[in-house]
């Protein structure tokens, strides 16, 4: 989506009078266009600026949203209960310094759930607050120096608890290990490398832990277990993975523009991308518009994935397979959309780069699109 934004020229179709389905004459380019600027300026109508400073690592959990913010002084954590309209500005560092990583913003970690916030900013484990006050300590835990080379174990939160994983000294395995606040010491869940066996263990990137589920990388591969499994389920990704969403059962997520689902039960997985491709038509100069963009961005809610397409955001819905337009890109890249998060409410926020020089900005504000547009 970088660069100046040009619309192609039509096909044959364009260029000769023919009739549409219904008997009449077809929309000429400059209805078309008319069309896209019309649908672009009612759906920009929905939208409500949500935070106009820098910010990045957006992130959504429940109902509550996680961002930081990255002006001209130190990271600060923040978050919004968008069903309390509650914001929190949190005053713990979300980040690690030390003598090898002295750039703040080039260590920003932290990881939360809508009850706890956790971040390795020291150089001995991680420490935990409370979700929602600015800095209340909720305990920390500590744990040995990662491997040379790596700022800190790779660490997920669900809920009130907080794992790890690190690697055993003894086996060499990656460990997987549960802690919850007030516990003195953490305990052993599973060894990924057994999860896996008899693959053997690739290069471990990360974790996360849903509530009882699992997913994690390793060797460019992606897995998913219950944590109660004897082995987990290779997804069956065969390229890098852009984006994943998992649930009990099963997952979302995206190799380059491609979609893909994956069910666990039967072992297989479905590329929806022509499903997607072939759900909404707006017109025939803007017949890829809804097309998965590149480099794209998505987040899932529900049964819908909202992903940025060529032009502007869409949400596909998994179960009626149609897929419907929330905010469409400026032609000009005056704004362009990005970095969709959904919270448990349907409330969606999305970053819009603005720009006047004709090339995708580098930052802008935060826009709010209210649940209605996606419930």
């Amino acid at each position: 989506m970088n660069g100046l934004r040009t619309v192609a020229a039509c096909l044959t179709a364009f260029f000769l009078a023919g009739c549409g389905a219904n008997g009449g004459e077809e929309q000429t380019q400059e209805e078309d266009l008319a069309e896209f600027e019309a649908l672009r300026e009612e759906l920009e109508g929905r939208r409500d600026v949500f935070i106009e400073t820098p910010a990045q690592d957006f992130f959504a959990t429940g109902n509550t949203l996680y961002w930081v913010e990255v002006g001209s002084g130190n990271p600060l954590l923040r978050s919004f209960d968008d069903s309390k309209k509650q914001r929190t500005d949190y005053t713990f560092k979300p980040y690690l310094t030390g003598v090898s990583s002295p750039n703040p913003v080039d260590n920003i970690n932290f990881a939360a759930s809508s009850t706890m916030v956790a971040s390795m900013n020291e150089l001995d484990g991680a420490n935990t607050y409370a979700a929602g006050t600015p800095e209340m300590a909720r305990g920390k835990l500590v744990l040995p120096a990662p491997p040379f080379g790596q700022k800190w174990w790779a660490y997920s939160v669900t809920g009130d608890d907080l794992y790890v994983t690190v690697i055993h000294g003894d086996t060499g395995k990656y460990v997987l290990q549960k802690w919850t606040p007030g516990q003195a010491n953490p305990t052993d869940v599973l060894a990924l490398d057994d999860l896996i066996a008899p693959n053997v263990m690739g290069e471990f990137t990360n974790f996360a832990v849903n509530g009882t589920t699992l997913m994690f990388s390793e060797g460019g591969r992606l897995w998913l277990a219950e944590l109660t499994d004897m082995k987990a389920k290779w997804v069956q990704n065969d390229k890098r993975v852009g984006g994943a969403d998992f649930y009990p059962g099963g997952a979302v997520y995206s190799q380059d523009r491609e979609f893909f689902r994956y069910d666990k039960a039967s072992d297989t997985r479905e590329n929806i991308t022509e499903k997607i491709k072939a759900s909404y038509s707006m017109n025939k100069t803007f017949v890829e518009a809804h097309h998965p963009g590149h480099d794209m961005t998505w987040c899932k809610f529900k049964n819908k994935i909202v992903y940025e397409g060529n032009f502007g955001l869409f949400a596909y819905d998994l179960e009626n397979e149609t897929t419907t337009p929330l905010l469409l890109d400026a032609r000009d890249n005056s704004v362009v959309y990005k970095y969709p998060v959904a919270v448990g409410t349907g409330t969606l926020f999305v970053k819009g780069l603005e720009s006047q020089s004709g090339a995708t900005g580098a930052d802008g504000p935060m826009f709010s699109l209210a649940a209605a547009n996606l419930l």
